[in-house]
């Protein structure tokens, strides 16, 4: 009887962990997934006009299709079919049978995609050196309705300001804002104290500072003026590429090679930009005060 019993508990187990799966999996499509009704929804993207190559594949093409269908339709912009961007897509519900039979693109083309975006980020820094990118967006902005919506560094050091005489009180204000919420944990989609994603700590900080940013990373990185590495001053916005091609994370640059950030590993905390877990993966960086 006891071994029945056991048996019993095993199966009903594995009943909730597949069932839990499903669940997971009827979720949305996101980057990287491959399968399901993919095909379908790219043909729909293409009938309405935005660029998806239709090849069942989750690729960074179809993201940028995703969010770009979804700003133009007041959607929250995070490149990810959920059941409300499917709906308004596809036009039905999920078919939760075809979404359930999703796979994994394959590493070695995720990796060559996400080569591929830094080689074209770093031939945009290169370009914009010549001119000056977009404003940051003030209060108020019409634009900013449109986006209302693991790994360790060995840096953890006190929130230190750059040896220099000439920051500005703007900028000493937006740093002390920015230090202030040290150790804050990492929420996904997090906008307040309470806790952040890596966007939604720098739109928080610098909207103290009565300067409105949009929502996601990549979005920021389109505002403000392109700095060189080389002439970074503290409260400029850092960029990295992380989980996905295309910038992915951002940061205030605080002086002395160090930038503060929202990390899913230690929340609200200061890393080497150069070195370590980061240093690869910067992409450049934006002035916006």
């Amino acid at each position: 009887m006891r071994r029945s019993y056991k048996a019993i508990r095993v199966m009903l187990m594995a009943a909730l962990l597949v069932g839990s799966t499903a669940v997971a999996q009827a979720a949305g499509y996101k980057y990287g997934d491959k399968g399901g009704d993919i095909v379908d929804l790219q043909k729909k993207l293409v009938t309405y006009g935005y660029k998806a190559r239709v090849n069942g594949e989750y690729d960074a093409n179809t993201k940028w299709a995703v969010r770009l269908f979804q700003r133009d339709h007041h959607m929250e912009v995070d490149g990810i079919t959920g059941p409300d961007t499917y709906k308004a897509i596809m036009g039905k519900p999920f078919n939760e049978s075809r979404v359930g039979k999703i796979t994994r693109m394959a590493k070695a083309k995720l990796d060559k995609e996400m080569a591929d975006s830094r080689a074209a980020a770093a031939k945009r820094a290169a370009s914009s050196k010549q001119g000056v990118g977009k404003k940051a967006v003030r209060k108020g902005s019409a634009d900013d309705s449109l986006f209302s919506g693991i790994h360790r560094d060995p840096v953890d050091e006190d929130f230190k300001f750059a040896a220099t005489t000439t920051m500005s009180k703007e900028v000493k204000s937006l740093l002390a804002v920015a230090e202030q919420y040290k150790g804050v944990p990492y929420v996904f989609g997090g906008t307040t104290p309470q806790g952040f994603d890596c966007s939604g700590y720098t739109r928080y900080v610098f909207a103290k500072a009565g300067i409105n940013l949009p929502r996601m990373a990549d979005e920021q990185y389109n505002v403000g003026k392109a700095v060189d590495k080389q002439h970074l001053q503290p409260g400029d916005l850092v960029f990295f590429e992380t989980y996905e091609p295309g910038v992915s994370h951002s940061g205030i640059y605080i002086g002395n090679g160090r930038f503060i950030s929202a990390t899913s590993s230690r929340g609200v905390a200061i890393a080497d930009l150069s070195g370590g877990y980061w240093g690869s993966r910067y992409i450049g960086a934006k002035r916006v005060m």
